[in-house]
């Protein structure tokens, strides 16, 4: 599937600088990438990264981010640069990427019944959930590419069994670590995510 460069101009031509001059920039996030793109990436750059954390990027990222931009306009907030894809994330494990996603549906923690307590954020229990919950672990083999809000984030996944699907790290709102999936769908590439948030913001513009 083929991310069209031309549709992302017309998003900015209705909602960046056209369209709606006096009111710009209606559509979720669009006030934070403003439906710029970055400068794309050169293959010996992409060709470093991959050999320096011993992986292939999925080929629909890998052509986006040579082809298209290096991040930018794109979901939520927009598309991370390739190299930030561990924004906000303290990775201990130097081959985080080239290890296995372990998962391949929803992963979540339950949260302890006391968690109501007042004193429970303080306890020891407390304390072993929350390490346990957003250990690295849970995120192997994948790389951040979007900001959803309110700490959740659209990931790819690089190396494993889900490799090239898009999932959501949910964990910040109790709800885990799942597939993005939708009624008819399920799974998505990174061209397939792209090009349906392209399509559905340019069908809320035309209302």
């Amino acid at each position: 599937m083929v991310i069209e460069k031309e549709l992302i101009t017309k998003l900015k031509k209705i909602d960046g600088n056209g369209f709606f001059k006096k009111n710009p920039f209606q559509l979720f996030g669009s006030k934070e990438h403003k439906y710029e793109l970055n400068n794309c990436l050169k293959e010996e750059e992409i060709l470093d990264f991959e050999k320096t954390n011993q992986i292939e990027l999925p080929s629909e990222y890998r052509n986006f981010i040579k082809n298209i931009g290096n991040g930018g306009v794109g979901p939520a907030y927009g598309v991370f640069k390739l190299e930030d894809w561990n924004i906000e994330l303290d990775i201990e494990n130097s081959n985080f990427l080239n290890k296995n996603f372990p998962y391949i549906e929803k992963w979540n923690l339950a949260y302890s019944e006391n968690k109501n307590d007042e004193d429970f954020t303080e306890s020891d229990e407390f304390k072993n959930w929350e390490l346990e919950c957003f250990s690295e672990t849970h995120i192997y083999g994948s790389i951040r590419i979007c900001h959803y809000g309110c700490a959740i984030y659209y990931f790819l996944v690089v190396s494993g069994i889900e490799k090239g699907n898009i999932w959501i790290d949910a964990r910040a709102n109790d709800e885990g670590i799942y597939p993005l999936k939708t009624e008819t769908k399920s799974r998505y590439n990174f061209a397939e995510w792209y090009n349906e948030w392209i399509n559905e913001s340019l069908k809320k513009l035309n209302k």
